[in-house]
């Protein structure tokens, strides 16, 4: 469900909440930095994300609600037309939108929202709201849950935690979710109407005792919280610092789902077969991977056959692809006819095979493979041999995922 109610306060007709978001992959368009952004002289990947409209005339707030845990944006509105070589022409608000604004929208008009990173070139998730007198409708709308809305009024029960003194709260559950992980929480309304705090527990909330089931301590502005599926949750959400009454707004996103990253790069292999393994590269400018194996022969070679330089066993192959997520799919070439440290003959190259490298975590995956001709299948485990980019990779790794159902 799209969250569009409208909520009233005495005397005020209070926001219909609408949040649009979507991916960053690294196969987007890149252009100057557009108004709002940081500037200078890198180009930026940005999403044209098509059509909306709102439903009421009125004034908006258009929060970029990942600005300090996902995909930094500057948020664009277009009265029309949308030319990437002319940024300045029809842009509602001239300034760009790089974290909050508020601004007039009206009924029946076709606008464009574009979406470009703030300052550097990320992959992942975006999320902006739009809040205002009416609902947005937009391709990039995402159905989020019914509790991360409401409004506190005089007839609310009321309780003191640690967020608040005896202020009024609504209490949404029990939920379970889809994914093991780290969950984001943003205050969208922290500057507009009620600052929330919220705070999850492992069984109904008990006002008598606010911290008996609680998981970790209570979520503030920009916060995190880390949760597991399958487990019932109860969400409590209360004003901030004092007792007030108003709509409150928030984003509960998911953990994003892994995704290669070139902290990937490097040696990898599998515990049951050391002396062997993999080097892996990753070019995300261009989504592609490339992949060596150093590996043997089916069989022993014939101890009386010559070496030369090294061990006649000694197999080599090459494999490039693109990857999608966790995934890359790979073609597998097999080089031949040189000498070594040689450029005659002329390397002779051969497409044989395929390769499916996937990533679980920043030092887990597996290579399944068929080697072609040679009619060779099977699977082989793999981990990273030095841990020296993992703390990067979970960097890179660790951001929320798009805002929807958990």
């Amino acid at each position: 469900m799209i969250i569009t109610a409208a909520l009233l306060v005495p005397g005020t007709v209070l926001a219909s909440n609408t949040v649009l978001s979507g991916i960053f992959d690294g196969t987007e368009a890149k252009a100057d930095p557009f108004p709002g952004s940081c500037g200078g002289q890198n180009q930026l990947a940005y999403q044209d994300t098509g059509n909306f409209q709102v439903s009421v005339t009125g004034s908006y707030l258009v929060f970029d609600a990942f600005n300090l845990n996902g995909a930094d944006v500057t948020v664009l509105l277009y009265r029309g037309a949308f030319d990437p070589g002319n940024p300045l022409t029809n842009l509602v608000d001239p300034g760009g939108i790089d974290s909050f604004d508020t601004i007039v929208l009206d009924a029946g008009v076709t606008y464009r929202l574009v979406v470009q990173h703030w300052c550097q070139n990320v992959e992942g998730a975006w999320a902006v709201t739009i809040s205002g007198p009416g609902n947005a409708t937009s391709a990039s709308t995402q159905m989020v849950p019914d509790m991360t809305q409401g409004l506190f009024s005089n007839s609310d029960p009321t309780v003191t935690t640690e967020c608040s003194s005896d202020a009024p709260y609504h209490e949404s559950g029990p939920m379970q979710l889809a994914t093991t992980g780290t969950y984001y929480y943003t205050d969208i309304l922290i500057e507009q109407d009620i600052d929330v705090c919220l705070q999850v527990y492992t069984a109904p909330f008990d006002p008598a005792n606010p911290q008996d089931n609680r998981v970790g301590s209570f979520l503030d502005d920009f916060d995190t919280i880390d949760l597991e599926e399958g487990k019932d949750y109860y969400f409590v959400v209360q004003p901030l610092g004092l007792s007030a009454f108003g709509e409150y707004f928030y984003v509960f996103a998911p953990p994003a789902p892994f995704r290669i990253n070139k902290a990937l790069a490097g040696a990898w292999f599998n515990f049951a077969t050391n002396g062997q393994g993999f080097f892996i590269d990753v070019y995300e400018n261009s989504n592609q991977m490339f992949l060596a194996w150093f590996t043997f022969d089916l069989t022993r070679p014939d101890p009386g056959v010559p070496s030369g330089i090294g061990e006649p066993g000694h197999r080599w192959m090459t494999a490039l692809g693109n990857y999608s997520g966790n995934v890359a799919d790979l073609d597998i070439y097999w080089s031949e006819g040189m000498v070594f440290n040689s450029p005659t003959p002329v390397v002779s190259q051969e497409a044989d095979g395929t390769m499916r490298v996937e990533f679980t975590a920043c030092g887990e995956g597996t290579v399944d493979y068929d080697l072609g001709t040679s009619g060779e299948v099977g699977t082989v485990p793999v981990t990273t041999l030095a841990a020296d980019n993992t703390e990067l990779c979970n960097t890179l790794v660790n951001v929320p995922g798009m805002p929807g159902p958990l």
